[in-house]
């Protein structure tokens, strides 16, 4: 593992250190991430292409992507700050992005599903149909009175401000202020999750090394020119919806990429921890746009059983189909007008 971190490293400098040199690009391409001609071909022609990567545990779920879109990288961090246009699609219900000082208004339009509101009024530490804290638990049965008609108005209220001072004392603290999951037998520690991720996805960045010292240690790095903003987000992407709250940081390195990465650092369901982190290289001919570079890692709560194998392969390959579509949305949103 170490060997071929090594190689990786060395190859995705030399492509960045080449300005987007589309030879070292396409050596990274076919000897690390293992592309296929043919899927090299259809990145030429415009399409995105995916790759699964080799999970480490059983928790991991881990997918590469790419495509090539027909505007610079500037453009590209343009469209994504509109958050709420870039990832309009079916499957997203609500979403909002949280001001600079995180209020209640900015979660005003969250609202809470029937099986959720079912899985708060029932929710307890060890067994809870929902990813709370102890905290939130404790939150949900002391100030909500289950048999008032407002219940679920209550229970809305409650949610919003715990997301709300969630993301308040991350933005002071960081990622030890990651939950410890009571919903199973067993507390799950975002916080360790989420320096296991990191850790599994330090191959890919240590060629920018300033950058990868922001995202571990924020908030406590300074890095010129970087721009942190938080949004939430309700989607219907598996059996329940599920909402999400995401940190990202967006900046351009000297050398010429544009990083920006997408923490995950809340999930109501299935997903312990999650970062999406985009490389965007412009081409070496300004005519063919910029190459947009996709490593998706995730740590889910693995299904156990006789069919659980079965049932983590299905995840890997459905988060591969979300993220091509990711691409092709991404792709679209650029070059589409505002």
């Amino acid at each position: 593992m170490r060997a071929r971190a090594l190689i990786l490293v060395w190859v995705m400098a030399a492509a960045f250190a080449a300005a987007a040199d589309e030879s070292p690009m396409t050596v990274f391409l076919r000897k690390t991430v293992l592309l296929s001609d043919a899927q090299l071909t259809a990145l030429d022609a415009g399409d995105a292409v995916t790759k699964q990567l080799a999970a480490d545990e059983k928790p991991d779920v881990a997918v590469f992507g790419a495509v090539r879109i027909a505007a610079s990288p500037e453009t590209y961090v343009a469209r994504f700050k509109d958050i709420a246009a870039f990832r309009r699609s079916p499957s997203v219900t609500e979403i909002g992005r949280f001001g600079d000082t995180p209020d209640v208004q900015d979660v005003a339009t969250l609202t809470l599903e029937d099986e959720d509101f079912a899985a708060t009024r029932n929710c307890r530490p060890g067994k809870c149909d929902l990813k709370l804290a102890r905290s939130a638990i404790e939150r949900m049965h002391s100030e909500i009175n289950w048999s008032a008609p407002d219940a679920r108005a209550r229970a809305t209220a409650v949610l919003r401000q715990v997301m709300v001072d969630f993301v308040l004392a991350y933005r002071k603290n960081g990622a030890r202020e990651l939950a410890t999951y009571l919903d199973k037998e067993h507390p799950i520690d975002a916080s360790i999750e989420f320096k296991t991720l990191l850790e599994s996805t330090r191959y890919l960045i240590t060629f920018a090394p300033e950058f990868h010292r922001y995202v571990a240690s924020y908030p406590n790095g300074n890095l010129d020119g970087v721009e942190d903003f938080f949004y939430w987000i309700k989607e219907r992407g598996g059996p329940k919806p599920t909402v999400s709250v995401y940190h990202v940081s967006l900046w351009r390195d000297p050398r010429g990429p544009v990083f920006v990465s997408s923490k995950q650092i809340y999930s109501s369901h299935y997903v312990r921890v999650g970062l999406d982190l985009v490389a965007l290289v412009p081409a070496k001919d300004p005519a063919q746009g910029s190459y947009l570079l996709d490593l998706y890692r995730a740590r889910i709560d693995p299904p156990g059983g006789l069919i659980g194998a079965a049932i983590i392969g299905k995840i890997r390959g459905s988060a591969e189909t979300s993220l091509r579509e990711s691409l092709r949305s991404a792709k679209a949103r650029t070059l589409s007008p505002r």
